[in-house]
């Protein structure tokens, strides 16, 4: 068995793409719709309210007075997920790998608590062929690479029955440029790689932690944010089109209040307990800010973001090619 974990890729392109050669179902990710969240509830099968991994940035699981980046973060407190997909793989005697492909890039505890029990498959990056700044390589070359990936897993020592699972970073391109025709060209190679195995007897899987939608920074926001930190003296964690607040103690009425007053009608801004339990609350902040339209706080060099509520961001594909 094969799976495509391939990060950005939303419902209705999924389905645009696959239809004609796969059954294509529509999930529904996790909130935050962030990479973090949702790849932990997917391979771990629990939501956020049980992983803690709420975003990117957020309070130390250690208790510190500090902030983290989940993908930077070394510690033991990070999430009580302890089974995966690959667990369970082991547990039915299937032999479970896991090609990193561009999680490569990643590393800390919460790569180790996704890939629990597989055995890592490295060497293979296609979206992030080198550090630094995104670049554009041909959708052709993207997908002969996911290819020799599989084939190179499938093929490896050992008898008996494996599951390998492959991590591809769509979500890198998506941001620059949307779900345009070098996405499309991708997507297609990927459902014809996909079939060609499926047709020699392997069954093919492809799922995704979330979808992006149109967003667009917005300077006059950023402004208003930064003006009020230096005055009240908050800080802030989240990602994406999710952002939260931890206000110092005591203050979070009155900067609820300020805040209501100055910000757009496309911004909404929620206390955290009406968006998260009370287990994932003690990591975010007491007031949460969610982009409702498409100006928020986003990279200038963004065109397409996640993090919040929209259907883009929700809606997953679960596809399934089989002979």
């Amino acid at each position: 068995m094969v799976v495509l974990g391939i990060d950005g890729l939303s419902y209705t392109f999924a389905a645009e793409h696959w239809s004609d050669s796969a059954r294509v179902s529509r999930l529904r990710s996790v909130f935050p719709t962030t990479s973090s969240a949702g790849w932990l509830s997917s391979l771990t099968g629990l939501d956020v309210a049980q992983h803690l991994v709420p975003g990117v940035v957020f309070a130390d699981p250690e208790g510190s007075d500090g902030l983290i980046n989940v993908f930077d973060y070394q510690g033991r407190d990070l999430t009580p997920a302890r089974e995966t997909v690959f667990t369970d793989a082991r547990r039915l005697g299937y032999r479970p790998h896991a090609v990193l492909g561009d999680m490569e890039t990643y590393g800390g505890s919460w790569r180790d608590a996704l890939l629990r029990d597989a055995d890592p498959v490295l060497g293979h990056r296609f979206y992030t062929p080198d550090a630094g700044p995104y670049r554009e390589r041909p959708p052709e070359l993207l997908v002969d690479l996911v290819r020799n990936a599989l084939h190179m897993a499938l093929a490896g020592p050992g008898h008996g029955p494996r599951l390998v699972w492959c991590y591809v970073e769509l979500d890198r391109h998506v941001h620059h440029f949307g779900y345009d025709r070098q996405a499309s060209r991708f997507l297609t190679g990927i459902g014809q790689l996909a079939r060609e195995l499926a047709d020699a007897g392997t069954i093919v899987l492809a799922h995704a932690d979330h979808g992006l939608t149109a967003t667009r920074p917005d300077p006059d926001l950023a402004e208003l944010l930064d003006a009020s930190a230096r005055k009240n003296g908050f800080r802030m964690g989240g990602a994406g089109r999710t952002r939260w607040l931890y206000p110092a103690p005591g203050t979070a009425d009155d900067l609820a209040g300020e805040l209501a007053a100055e910000l757009p009608e496309s911004v909404r801004l929620a206390r955290s307990d009406e968006l998260f339990c009370e287990a994932a609350r003690s990591r975010v902040g007491e007031l949460v800010l969610v982009a409702e339209g498409e100006a928020f706080l986003a990279d200038p060099g963004y065109r397409y973001e996640h993090g919040s509520l929209t259907d883009a961001e929700l809606d997953t594909p679960y596809a399934v090619w089989m002979s």
